[in-house]
């Protein structure tokens, strides 16, 4: 007992509140970090602010770091507000609209983590006219990478964000979407299912919206290929747009469509594939669904 009192003794004596001299001192390191933070962001927006000088062929190495080192430094919530405060955005529709692909690409994920979690910066990108842009390379951008980080910026603003809902609805996103998802392209299946399937538990209407437009067949037409990645993400947003929805169950039994073959020869591909558990369950669950046994 004596030796367990002395070791609590021991233990309690390590706590000792800090004194006024660590106090200031911890006080001016944090302030230093802090200036410090602002200093290296107005150091890479004074880079970035000669990006639409760029020409074809000209290295842009210094361009592709100053986005990296931002996009960095940003995923503090904190540190994200001030680079707005700070001017920061002036940089974006450049680097948005700039020739060079990666850097096209670094700013559309530079957007995404201003966005993250982040009301204030969702907001800022909603009042400038950042969506549309946003869209528009979704729409007709033609690198792959570029057309990815894209998705994920709008993703990453219109999640749990009812006016970023509306934007995304204003300026024909679903549509768009659904056009994107007939590249058949894994990264946009991936991150287009996702999304969606957020939004139809999120947003109230959303889900009829997209079997209204079409959603149905074109999701069908992704299984039908053989098993990938993005088969579980295809196959979740399915399921959530015919549960507890007989209008949709019968769209699925069109002879058109050929669901039950679909299904049954999807789930013979990848029945017993450990990698593929997750696929296997809603892909039967879809089937249970649709053809229930009586």
């Amino acid at each position: 007992m004596e030796a367990t009192k002395l070791e609590d003794a021991s233990q309690e004596s390590q706590f000792q509140p800090l004194d006024e001299a660590k106090k200031k001192f911890l006080e001016q390191a944090l302030q230093s970090l802090t200036i410090d933070v602002i200093e290296a962001l107005l150091k890479q927006i004074k880079i970035l602010e000669k990006v639409d000088t760029l020409g074809d062929g000209d290295d842009a190495t210094e361009y592709i770091t100053a986005l990296d080192t931002i996009s960095e430094f940003v995923c503090d919530i904190d540190t994200a507000n001030d680079f707005h405060k700070i001017g920061g955005f002036v940089i974006m529709q450049p680097c948005l609209k700039c020739k060079n692909p990666k850097i096209r690409a670094e700013a559309c994920n530079l957007l995404a983590e201003l966005c993250q979690n982040n009301p204030y910066c969702q907001r800022v990108v909603l009042e400038n006219g950042f969506m549309p842009m946003l869209i528009e390379i979704v729409e007709y951008d033609p690198e792959v990478e570029v057309v990815a980080k894209a998705l994920y910026a709008v993703s990453c603003i219109v999640r749990q964000n009812a006016t970023g809902c509306a934007q995304f609805i204003q300026y024909k996103g679903i549509q768009i979407f659904l056009n994107t998802l007939q590249r058949n392209v894994e990264k946009f299946n991936i991150k287009i299912c996702f999304l969606l399937n957020v939004l139809c538990t999120s947003q109230a209407d959303f889900k009829s919206r997209l079997i209204f437009i079409g959603y149905i067949p074109v999701l069908f037409s992704l299984i039908s290929s053989p098993p990938r990645s993005s088969d579980e993400h295809v196959l979740a947003l399915l399921l959530k747009l015919i549960e507890e929805n007989p209008s949709a169950v019968n769209d699925c039994k069109q002879n058109a469509l050929s669901a039950k073959e679909v299904l049954e020869h999807y789930s013979s591909a990848v029945k017993g594939k450990e990698e593929y558990l997750n696929e296997e369950e809603y892909c039967n669950s879809i089937y249970n669904v649709l053809f229930p046994q009586n």
